[in-house]
């Protein structure tokens, strides 16, 4: 069999299934498959598949058709420019992600020194991307509540050369750096929340999402539980020590807009946030100055 022709069974296959995307994601399985580039599939058409080769695809494209994440089938998913590995312990990184790590290198990059939190690391994508592109001064911790999604975490970091810069720590949002009292050396803090914001029924709404971890999605009934404790935290440490400036930017669900403003108003008792769109024009991110 060649390319060509099980490029086309492929993409017939999971568009009559309904699958976003279906000549896009047959073509990256392949690329996986053969140990290739997309780019060269799409330009050797007649490039000839063996017996094996055929199998797996064939098997990978199941996969698919069984709504797994194509960053699951292939082990991998770029993100900010860098490559990630990914598995079902961690979250499938996001482009509109990529809009934290723009905002948070834009406030910080003129900082003398800064702390770094990423609360929730999962993959590492976030605090990885923002190490390779802060300054190296800067102190970063990478923190989650899964020792799994931490290992793949250390993992990608130490891929993208830059594991030495991250402290990685196992707990509950903050409370790993509050309990060593790491928050105090520096006046400004950047914190990094990408943490679960969907709701049950969301989950259930969707196949696709429903194959990644539930630990990394779900939040309760609202999908704001884990902001609320970590507004929380955040009020306890700035009464304590309230010289210290800290920037928290909050990945949401465009449908949380009201509510997480509310939470804010009642955790933080503060005015000053703004909500960024994402490139589809959708409210995503909440940043926070406190």
């Amino acid at each position: 069999m060649f390319v060509k022709q099980v490029l086309t069974d492929a993409y017939q296959k999971l568009n009559n299934a309904g699958i976003k995307n279906a000549r896009l994601d047959a073509e990256l399985i392949l690329a996986h498959v053969l140990n290739k580039s997309r780019e060269h599939i799409v330009t050797y058409p007649e490039l000839k598949l063996t017996r094996g080769q055929a199998n797996n695809y064939s098997f990978a494209i199941n996969r698919r058709l069984n709504c797994e994440p194509v960053a699951y089938i292939t082990g991998h998913k770029n993100f900010y420019g860098l490559k990630f590995i990914v598995n079902k312990d961690v979250l499938v990184p996001r482009p509109e992600t990529e809009l934290m790590v723009d905002e948070i290198i834009k406030l910080a990059n003129n900082e003398k020194q800064a702390t770094i939190v990423d609360v929730g690391t999962g993959s590492g994508c976030i605090i990885t991307a923002l190490a390779k592109n802060l300054k190296s001064i800067f102190k970063y911790y990478a923190i989650d509540f899964s020792l799994p999604a931490l290992k793949i975490a250390e993992n990608n970091a130490e891929k993208n050369n830059i594991k030495h810069r991250i402290t990685f720590f196992n707990g509950n949002l903050l409370e790993p750096v509050l309990d060593r009292n790491l928050l105090l050396a520096d006046s400004k803090i950047f914190i990094a929340a990408n943490l679960p914001y969907l709701t049950p029924a969301q989950i259930n709404s969707s196949p696709s999402i429903s194959q990644e971890p539930e630990l990394a999605l779900v939040a309760g009934d609202d999908g704001l539980k884990y902001y609320r404790q970590l507004f929380k935290q955040i009020a306890r440490l700035k009464k304590n020590h309230r010289d210290i400036s800290i920037h928290i930017f909050c990945e949401i669900d465009p449908s949380q807009t009201e509510s997480i403003s509310k939470l804010i108003s009642d955790e933080l008792n503060t005015d000053k946030f703004e909500i960024k769109k994402d490139l589809a024009g959708l409210d995503r991110l909440v940043v926070i100055n406190f």
